[in-house]
């Protein structure tokens, strides 16, 4: 059952109750007059008119009593109103009767009938309750009708005497025709409001959808969208202000905006109406969201008006925080990019005179007889020509995009051995004790000599870090969700005293280093590798338990195995032609 069904069916329950109502009002106000009568009045009413009276007053009541107990569903009908109003025309010519007939002043109750007939029933309900009418009194003034109630004007009750035509005529005829013309009035006044009553029903959707299309776009829109009053406190917030913050509407709502935004009235500007108009404010402001995580929002505030008076401001905001990390990107991608430019020039100018260095030590050393002091003097050079050499092969795994071919690589077996080659070297301290754990299956697409750099720098700096000893723990195992192992995960971590919180961002810059003899191009070194593989690194750092480094790389699928193989099967048939043909 739809809305505007329940409203007519409450509506007609109601005009039952008016009626019912104003029936019970005449009739005891009849009740009274013939109380009055029977008592005040001079001489004696007959007994039969006061018969007929009370009669009549009993069947009003028990049938307006009947009218209220009538089950809920039973006065919703139509009919209960037409059958109310055939009655109220029987008994209103019954009171006709009994005070006067023709010249009773109770007939201007029929114009009364016609008209709540026509207001509830329509305009062919009030003609027909006018007709009904109409008929009715020209019973009561018909000579064999009337007679029927001659006893009532004996006795000089009511005065009754000669009626001309004429004049019968007059009455009725002026009586029916303000029937119809109640009737058709009311009915007029009736189409009308029903006319109003819809017009304004089809603004008030046209106004409801309109709402609700300016409701759908603010909630629609990914910006965050909030209003202000003149004291600071937030009137709305939409969805996506909702899912920016992490507040929703009910924890905001009517509170102060500096709350929610801390620092953001400070930026408001006060300029007046004029001054608004001419330019928008924008501004960024840093904050922090429900969660506690720092965001970087930038807001766009406008001054709201209502019929030119200011009665807020509106703020239009953004999280902007992954922009600035894009913004950081291109910064780190522009350095790395200057540093290419700086490493191609410098290994043209430092190769050749590292070369003829080299070359001419390597001689001298061999003819010459040093004594001890000018050995190790000469040991010096060495080493400050192998740190130059270092540099220079640093900075072109800086600059270089790509050092070697990708293939299927097995990050397992590169494990393996650069850890063979790392306890062997002179860089290994033996108060370091290794703990490893290689699960299977662990084949990347990758240049393996990259790849090898990248294990080999993030085990050097472990090493490094426990100068007094401690554990080295090197984990690579597949990783992935809901079972399916997308990628390897390769952990190299350390018992040594970690680094600062302010330091973990800095890391990865390039010349940024805490060690005396470093470079600070390792780390730099390794994320570059990683991200070319399309993978990523990571690092959590603990004073109390030390580094851990993780890496992922994207694992080698199946489709990819096939094309590596595919791919790899000309260089071995060229091999294998060429072992023929020497």
């Amino acid at each position: 059952m739809t809305g505007n069904n329940l409203l007519e069916q409450d509506q007609a329950e109601r005009n039952t109750r008016w009626i019912v109502f104003s029936r019970l009002a005449v009739a005891s106000y009849f009740l009274g007059v013939t109380v009055f009568l029977q008592f005040r009045a001079v001489g004696k009413l007959p007994a039969d008119y006061l018969w007929i009276s009370y009669s009549l007053i009993f069947f009003i009541y028990a049938f307006s009593i009947l009218c209220l107990v009538l089950p809920r569903s039973a006065r919703r009908r139509p009919m209960t109103i037409i059958g109310q109003s055939v009655f109220d025309v029987v008994f209103v010519t019954g009171i006709v009767l009994l005070t006067g007939g023709i010249d009773s002043v109770y007939s201007v109750l029929y114009s009364l009938v016609v008209i709540y007939s026509t207001l509830i029933l329509g305009r062919r309900g009030g003609l027909s309750i006018a007709a009904m009418s109409s008929l009715c009194y020209m019973l009561i003034v018909s000579p064999e009708f009337s007679g029927i109630f001659q006893f009532l004007y004996d006795e000089g009750i009511v005065p009754k005497g000669e009626l001309s035509g004429g004049y019968i005529l007059t009455r009725v005829s002026t009586h029916v025709a303000s029937f119809f013309t109640m009737a058709l009035l009311t009915s007029f006044v009736v189409e009308q409001e029903r006319k109003t009553k819809r017009l304004l029903a089809e603004k008030a959707t046209a106004f409801d959808r309109l709402d609700l299309l300016h409701r759908s776009i603010i909630e629609s829109v990914d910006t965050g969208i909030l209003t202000v009053n003149l004291e600071g406190h937030i009137r709305s917030f939409n969805r996506a202000a909702e899912e920016i913050s992490g507040f929703t509407f009910g924890e905001v709502f009517n509170r102060g905006v500096e709350e929610i935004f801390p620092g953001v009235s400070d930026v408001m500007s006060p300029a007046g109406p004029e001054e608004r108009k001419r330019q928008r404010r924008r501004f960024e402001i840093v904050i922090r969201k429900k969660s506690g995580a720092a965001m970087v929002l930038g807001i766009s505030e406008s001054a709201l008006f209502e019929q030119g008076v200011k009665i807020g401001s509106i703020l239009i905001f953004q999280d902007l925080t992954p922009f600035k990390e894009m913004e950081r990107e291109g910064e780190k991608n522009k350095q790395l990019a200057f540093i290419g430019q700086m490493a191609a020039g410098l290994a043209h100018e430092l190769r050749t005179p590292l070369q003829s260095i080299s070359g001419s030590i390597q001689i001298l050393r061999r003819d010459l007889r040093l004594e001890p002091s000018d050995e190790r003097l000469m040991q010096v050079i060495l080493r400050a020509k192998d740190q130059m050499e270092s540099l220079v092969r640093n900075f072109l795994l800086m600059a270089r995009s790509n050092l070697g071919t990708r293939s299927e690589t097995d990050v397992g077996a590169l494990v393996e051995d650069v850890i063979e080659s790392l306890t062997v070297g002179a860089e290994w301290n033996p108060r370091v004790a290794l703990r490893k754990e290689l699960g299977r299956d662990l084949r990347v697409m990758g240049d393996p000599a990259e790849l090898r750099q990248v294990l080999w720098n993030l085990m050097i700096n472990a090493i490094q870090s426990m100068p007094e000893g401690g554990t080295l723990s090197v984990t690579a195992c597949p990783d992935g969700d809901n079972g399916g192992a997308r990628a390897v995960r390769v952990e190299i971590g350390d018992t040594g005293s970690g680094i600062d919180t302010a330091q973990l961002e800095k890391i990865w810059e390039p010349f940024y280093t805490t060690k005396e003899r470093g470079s600070g191009l390792g780390l730099a070194i390794v994320r570059r590798i990683v991200e070319s593989h399309g993978g990523a690194v990571s690092v959590q750092s603990d004073a109390s338990r030390g580094t851990r480094f993780r890496v992922r790389l994207p694992r080698l699928e199946p489709d990819a195995e096939a094309a590596a193989r595919d791919a790899a099967q000309p260089e071995r048939q060229d091999a294998v032609a060429g072992a023929a043909r020497r």
